[in-house]
């Protein structure tokens, strides 16, 4: 064979070897983009069972909560109390101050464990969500507004007579006062209220027949498209839309992971003002009375109480409508120092909300 054959087919050789490599790396690259479709769709779907953790469901949801992260085992912030219990000889409220001894903020929360409890037993956790103040609290506090004094639960009417029969058979150590429109939910009495004993139980403070500490149980109904407050409050009804309610999404609450309206912050806006500024009430649910209120901008008191940071977990350049629900991150902050970062599901809006005002944050 000549020198010029030889070079001719060796040349064929190499063209035929290099379209048979690049078949092979075609094929391969075509591998890999499917096994990573197939990574990305494994993620989205796996992203989505994450998100729909959060979603209270009807029925129970215990199970579905122990998958939620375990609130008992981060830090928390160390809690004021009164040195004396509300009622006793010497003991004062005061605005912007903690109101309960530590024996009445056990009772307190014993009671709310207890609602709770009623209400998952009975499968009824999509029935029933934090309101108002208590609300505001989990979302500012991750737990009750360290100045308040009741805690404040809205409930679906339609489930409100299997609520009170179950409440009935807890007695004596736990009693309701129904009302039309709203029920009180306390403890045993201690006897005297003066007491300075600071044991577990609610102390009757004020001309009522029920106790405090309680639970402030309000009642709502629906339509098509809103839910309403049965009772007036401040000089009005509130309703809302059931787009900004339902579904219930859970967030934390002190150690407790609650139902709460899935648009948190629309609904706050409805009654709190999308202002810097913390207030106290100018009525005391301890004696059913006026009493000293005051106000000031949240931020002179954040090296003494803890607030809410809020920001999203992952940053993105979707363009979905901020009602979306998305990764939110969560720290609680005292002044300079994280206490806790917590993971949760919310609207993607709720990432951009000051710390320290119901407002977005400034872009400045």
């Amino acid at each position: 064979m000549s020198r010029r054959r030889k070079i001719q087919f060796t040349a064929i050789l190499i063209l035929i070897a290099l379209i048979i490599l690049s078949h092979h790396f075609l094929e391969i690259s075509k591998s890999s983009l499917k096994v990573r479709q197939q990574i990305n769709i494994s993620s989205t779907q796996e992203e989505q069972l994450e998100v729909q953790t959060f979603v209270v469901d009807s029925g129970h949801t215990e199970f579905k909560r122990q998958k939620l992260p375990n609130l008992e085992i981060i830090g928390w912030p160390e809690r004021e109390y009164l040195p004396l219990p509300m009622g006793a000889p010497g003991s004062r409220q005061m605005p912007l101050e903690p109101k309960f001894s530590r024996g009445q903020l056990r009772t307190l929360w014993k009671l709310f464990a207890t609602f709770n409890s009623a209400m998952e037993d009975a499968g009824l956790s999509d029935r029933w969500m934090l309101y108002g103040g208590t609300l505001l609290g989990s979302f500012r506090h991750h737990g009750l507004v360290p100045w308040d004094d009741d805690l404040d639960l809205l409930v679906d009417v339609q489930v409100r007579p299997a609520l009170r029969e179950k409440l009935r058979s807890l007695k004596p150590d736990i009693l309701v006062q129904e009302g039309g429109k709203r029920d009180k939910i306390y403890a045993k009495l201690i006897e005297p209220s003066n007491s300075s004993d600071d044991g577990e139980g609610s102390r009757k403070l004020s001309i009522y027949s029920w106790g405090w500490p309680y639970l402030d149980v309000s009642y709502y109904s629906s339509n098509a498209t809103h839910i309403e407050e049965l009772a007036w409050s401040y000089g009005r009804y509130y309703s809302y839309a059931k787009s900004d309610v339902f579904p219930l999404l859970f967030r934390p609450f002190n150690t407790h992971w609650v139902p709460t309206p899935r648009n948190t912050f629309a609904v706050l806006l409805q009654t709190y003002p999308a202002n810097e500024l913390c207030s106290a009430s100018s009525y005391s649910h301890i004696f059913e009375n006026g009493t000293r209120s005051r106000t000031v901008p949240c931020k002179e008191l954040a090296d003494r109480y803890a607030f809410v940071e809020h920001s999203p977990l992952y940053q993105t350049d979707k363009e979905d409508s901020q009602d979306e629900l998305d990764w939110i991150r969560e720290r609680l902050v005292l002044g300079d120092k994280i206490i806790h970062e917590i993971r949760l599901v919310a609207p993607r809006r709720e990432s951009n909300v000051d710390t320290y005002r119901l407002q977005a944050k400034s872009k400045t």
